[in-house]
């Protein structure tokens, strides 16, 4: 008797499969000693505020919260360690002394641009294989999907 073995085909697993592929090349890219030990998610939280301050939007860690699709808990934690590495500051807001808004320092406009330099390269790697058209379908479905969770 033959072994058929059948490759997981679920979307789900595909995706985690490709999110681990992603994760080992920006470890690949990124050494966490250069920022004092920052994560992959500071960076992306740095990456976003970057993107913010840009569109001169205030941003306040509700913000965060919904972007990246963490809790309160998590955010809090997570921006209380990146302003003890004084990568942000949070700084009471004119109108509401109880509202902190978010903004970054030096340091995190630092971790900025090394995020931009990673996305880049990884881009390039996973999808030097697709044509323009099947990239934008591609962030076409991840959008949909992710509207639906």
């Amino acid at each position: 008797m033959k072994d058929s073995y059948m490759p997981n085909s679920d979307i789900s697993f595909l995706i985690k499969k490709l999110d681990n592929h992603i994760l080992r090349n920006i470890h690949a890219l990124y050494d966490r000693r250069e920022f004092q030990e920052c994560s992959l998610m500071n960076m992306w939280v740095a990456d976003f505020l970057f993107d913010m301050q840009q569109q001169e939007r205030v941003i306040f860690q509700k913000d965060v919260e919904a972007e990246f699709s963490i809790n309160r808990a998590t955010a809090s934690k997570m921006l209380s360690l990146m302003e003890k590495k004084k990568l942000i500051r949070r700084t009471s807001h004119p109108n509401d002394s109880r509202l902190k808004q978010i903004e970054l320092e030096p340091r995190g406009l630092e971790l900025h641009e090394l995020c931009c330099y990673i996305q880049e390269e990884i881009e390039k790697q996973f999808t030097a294989c697709l044509t323009e058209d099947e990239k934008e379908l591609f962030k076409e479905l991840c959008f949909r999907m992710l509207q639906n969770t």
